[in-house]
């Protein structure tokens, strides 16, 4: 399952504090996939304070003087954190939002700037990470790292004849046991074959397989008491 191709967008918002009364520029725009990060900075003037605000739904709204009015459930800002001069909004729900910044200082002036975050249902992908080797007759633990859209997730996964599924992961990465591990000293391959997200889109492209090595056990011979 190849990894996302997609990179979280850096935009600069930049004030320019020498504007006489509100000024709302024309937004800027930032598309993510649902379950990622939108990341937001404005050039630091020396004397202003920034806070921000999302909102879902700018029908009517005035950026001056409206409160925010997006649901947490949503977006929302990481680790609640609304102020400085960058935030991180963690986007959940596919759709279209707006976000403030008002800048202010000791002038009676207040300036202010918003932006676009577009939200889009995206497919996910997984892969797993390079295992241990295990022992003939131990379990092997397999991981594998899951990014794009959002939980709970369904895996697939096979060794080129049996499939495996797990259903309901909700954290990345996952650590299971494989079982059956092979008992037979061999290298064996394991490979994603499809996985879903919570948004019902399923990503069936192959990822690259990973090799399980299981090693022999030492062998032993008979102890025969040593007579000179």
């Amino acid at each position: 399952m190849k990894r996302s191709s997609h990179t979280i967008l850096r935009l600069v918002l930049v004030l320019i504090l020498a504007m006489t009364g509100l000024a709302q520029a024309r937004a800027q725009a930032d598309t993510v996939c649902a379950g990622g990060i939108s990341t937001w900075v404005i050039e630091n003037i020396p004397g202003d304070s920034y806070e921000w605000t999302l909102y879902n739904d700018a029908t009517g709204i005035n950026f001056a003087t409206d409160p925010g009015n997006c649901p947490a459930a949503e977006a929302y800002f990481v680790g609640g954190v609304n102020t400085g001069d960058s935030v991180n909004v963690m986007c959940l729900v596919p759709g279209t939002y707006f976000i403030m910044v008002m800048a202010t200082n000791e002038c009676p002036t207040n300036n202010l700037k918003v932006g676009m975050i577009v939200v889009i249902g995206c497919l996910s992908y997984a892969e797993f990470v390079d295992p241990e080797p295990v022992c003939s007759g131990d379990t092997a633990m397999l991981t594998m790292d899951i990014t794009g859209g959002i939980g709970p997730w369904d895996v697939t996964f096979t060794d080129g004849t049996n499939f495996w599924t797990i259903n309901g992961i909700t954290s990345s990465p996952y650590t299971f046991p494989l079982i059956p591990t092979p008992t037979v000293p061999n290298t064996y391959q394991y490979w994603i074959t499809s996985i879903t997200n919570g948004y019902g889109m399923t990503n069936t492209d192959p990822s690259d397989p990973i090799n399980l090595i299981v090693k022999p056990k030492p062998a032993t011979s008979p102890i025969y008491r040593y007579t000179p």
